[in-house]
């Protein structure tokens, strides 16, 4: 290298290719959502992912909204309380044991319809790729 040679490292990449040659794909501009309100509370939903829909229509609503809901008229005995149990439905279950590491079951609280396939579900899983 003393001998003013250029440098002898190998260099990776697109060297050589004009900026002009490269183009980068272009995503499909998807949709906006427009700024949805919670059916329940009545203010703005910021994360889509965590909204369930409303139980009286397709509307979003906030997940703590609607588990607030579905726990009132539930009777709570000792050591149960109203949980999440995924595929939209919500669970009054009761814990065996102080850890609260095992639970039963105790009556299940049908939120959310099965197979509703709504328009702001629809975007939303169209922006993240599904």
């Amino acid at each position: 290298m003393a001998d003013g040679n250029k440098d002898s490292r190998r260099r990776f990449g697109r060297r050589g290719r004009d900026r002009s040659e490269r183009k980068e794909e272009q995503k499909p501009k998807l949709p906006d959502l427009p700024a949805l309100t919670c059916g329940i509370c009545e203010k703005q939903i910021f994360d889509l992912s965590s909204a369930l829909t409303d139980r009286g229509g397709g509307d979003p609503v906030h997940f703590d909204c609607a588990l607030s809901k579905a726990a009132t008229g539930e009777s709570l005995g000792p050591d149960e309380k109203v949980a999440y149990i995924g595929h939209g439905s919500f669970a009054v279950i009761q814990f065996k044991d102080k850890t609260q590491t095992t639970f039963i079951i105790k009556r299940r609280i049908e939120w959310e319809r099965d197979g509703n396939k709504l328009e702001w579900r629809k975007v939303m899983q169209r922006r993240m790729g599904i």
